[in-house]
């Protein structure tokens, strides 16, 4: 039992270490990209679930390293009977209930806080793709409400609430933290729908996109691993059901885990630009210099460069979104965001007017041009935050008693 609780203890700091890392790497991204006085509500999120890991790994430590994974469950109505109050191994199995308590409240709160870093992400990700704004809406709406529901689970499912660590009589198992039946189901459900939910919001348009198809697969992985932390949520609700009365730790062991894994993956999209900005650096450097390679990730939002068009976006669904190739976290559609003080992506479209050849005689002249031709020019000018200014130019000819030709639409 000392074996397995020192590689526990090993493994809970390995993970909390790696989780650092990854964060770190994920802030010094996002201050890179956008600077400091323009990181949004994610961060802020992320920077409290960090807090509440940090908080989650101390409660396991406590409840292996000090309190022996003991608590108020796998005893015998003898057992109890015969334990007496203020014994250590009494005060063992109170603290340790006590701690697996504030554990279990401290796991469901770091999930909701990653769920709601997702929320953000995605917002930021869709904005300006209509289609979206409902599911988006309806997460900002389902990810509060099963947050308060599994936290009027875990304060009402044990009246009195102090019952859950009561030694003797038995207070039952809705009052025994460490394998409650009705907790462990209940947040397990309530995780797996609503991961399947925020799923639901990038990958169908991910699927429509115009990625080439390595790429799209990359994305579609990344925005799929609510899978593997659905998979370690039922892992943990397994364990805890049928070992949770031969070790009490088992619900400690498996929310570390489940929650590192959450940690991890919440931070993918922020992290992976950088990663493979490096990478392609590696690989471009391996390479003659004569040949040029685009390093660029799959950053969603970018600075158009003077003089340059504005490329489509290769994950715009067609009608629905586009997008720069060097972006930064953002989709547009037939307008310009400009979304937690980031840049975005700007591409005018101007359908084309066509006129009608009007025929005098059968011979086709050049359009003439004297003083009877007559330019008129309407612009617009849109101004937004950062100065970029839009700017659409059509030119009418009147072309007199000539065969006209067609006139041209001109696209700044």
């Amino acid at each position: 039992m000392a074996d397995a609780a020192q590689k526990f203890i090993q493994e809970v700091w390995g993970l909390q270490g790696t989780a650092y890392l990854v964060v770190g790497i994920r802030y010094a991204t996002r201050i890179q990209t956008v600077g400091w006085q323009k990181l949004a509500w994610d961060d802020f999120f992320m920077l409290l679930a960090t807090l509440v890991y940090t908080a989650e790994s101390v409660a396991a430590y406590f409840v292996v390293a000090y309190w022996q994974g003991l608590a108020n469950n796998a005893m015998t109505d003898d057992q109890r009977a015969t334990l007496e109050a203020d014994s250590p191994e009494w005060v063992l199995r109170v603290n340790g209930s006590k701690t697996h308590v504030i554990g279990l409240l401290l796991y469901t709160t770091l999930l909701w806080l990653l769920k709601a870093c997702w929320v953000v992400y995605y917002k930021r990700l869709t904005e300006g793709v209509h289609n979206m704004r409902r599911l988006i809406l309806g997460a900002m709406i389902v990810m509060p409400v099963t947050y308060v529901a599994c936290l009027l689970v875990a304060f009402l499912k044990c009246i009195p609430f102090h019952h859950q660590w009561q030694i003797n009589p038995s207070p039952g198992n809705n009052c025994m933290p460490a394998v409650s039946f009705i907790q462990t189901i209940f947040v397990m459900g309530m995780n797996t729908v609503t991961d399947f939910y925020l799923m639901a919001i990038p990958i169908p348009m991910v699927w429509k996109s115009n990625l080439p198809l390595r790429k799209k697969f990359t994305l579609l992985i990344m925005f799929s691993g609510g899978f593997l932390e659905m998979a370690f949520g039922i892992l943990r609700c397994v364990s805890i059901l049928t070992l949770g009365d031969v070790d009490p730790a088992q619900s400690g062991y498996w929310s570390v885990r489940e929650s590192f894994v959450s940690f991890v993956l919440t931070n993918m999209p922020m992290v992976y630009p950088l990663v493979k900005k490096y990478i392609d650096k590696t690989r471009s450097s391996s390479r003659s210099k004569g040949t040029g390679t685009d390093s660029r990730g799959y950053r969603l939002n970018s600075y158009p460069r003077r003089g340059t068009a504005p490329r489509k976006h290769p994950l715009s669904i067609p009608a629905e979104t586009t997008w720069e190739s060097d972006s930064k976290e953002h989709i547009v559609a037939d307008k310009v965001h400009i979304s937690s003080g980031e840049t975005s992506s700007l591409e005018q479209q101007t359908t084309k007017s066509h006129h009608r050849d009007i025929m005098s005689g059968n011979n086709e002249k050049s359009m003439p041009r004297s003083s009877k031709e007559q330019n008129r020019s309407k612009s617009r000018r849109r101004t937004i935050e950062n100065q970029i200014i839009v700017t659409t130019e059509y030119t009418i000819q009147d072309t007199g008693p000539s065969p006209p030709q067609h006139a041209r639409g001109f696209e700044f």
